[in-house]
């Protein structure tokens, strides 16, 4: 499956190698790890509802030192499995330029999206896939895997996923009418 990055959570972390051995172990042997989580008093909490993660190996295309390089770039990524409790997407190495995306990774926000009901089952297409959501009092972070037309429902409408030339990534969240978009 090829995922293009939209979007990351706010909530990263990093796991090395244990080999003291071996010189290259904090970059062969390590662990990135991206998820959603609440900001507050100057700390970022997992505060999941549904657990999950996205992560890159040392040995691939991602920069851990400039995260934000990777969006708007095309991974290789294995199948989404329910590992370890949770969600987990590994990404590979990124695919050859110009190649179309299977899935989009992208986070939605109360904060930039308003408020999802995640006890409503019509709270997102049927096709769209969540990685992880985190939720502590009014404040949310839901990280999706989406095909383009593919939408959420927040207390402020629907935001469907949709390719633009003009988007900075070729695709985007658009805030759609009330209804469901078709």
């Amino acid at each position: 499956m090829l995922v293009k990055l939209l979007h990351f959570g706010c909530n990263w972390w990093a796991r090395f190698g244990s080999d003291p051995g071996d010189p290259d172990r904090y970059t062969r042997h390590a662990a990135y790890y991206n998820s959603t989580g609440i900001r507050r008093g100057g700390k970022t909490r997992r505060c999941w509802i549904v657990p999950g993660l996205v992560r890159f190996n040392g040995v691939g295309d991602f920069n851990p030192h400039f995260p934000q390089r990777s969006l708007g770039h095309t991974f290789v990524a294995a199948e989404c499995d329910s590992l370890f409790g949770g969600n987990r997407l590994l990404l590979g190495k990124r695919a050859a330029g110009g190649a179309a995306p299977d899935r989009y990774l992208v986070v939605i926000s109360s904060e930039l999206h308003g408020r999802l009901d995640f006890l409503f089952s019509g709270w997102k297409s049927p096709h769209a896939q969540v990685i992880a959501a985190s939720q502590r009092d009014q404040a949310q972070e839901a990280m999706l895997l989406m095909k383009p037309g593919d939408w959420v429902r927040s207390n402020c409408g629907f935001w469907r996923l949709a390719l633009s030339p003009e988007s900075r990534f070729g695709a985007a969240l658009d805030l759609c009418e009330e209804r469901s978009p078709a």
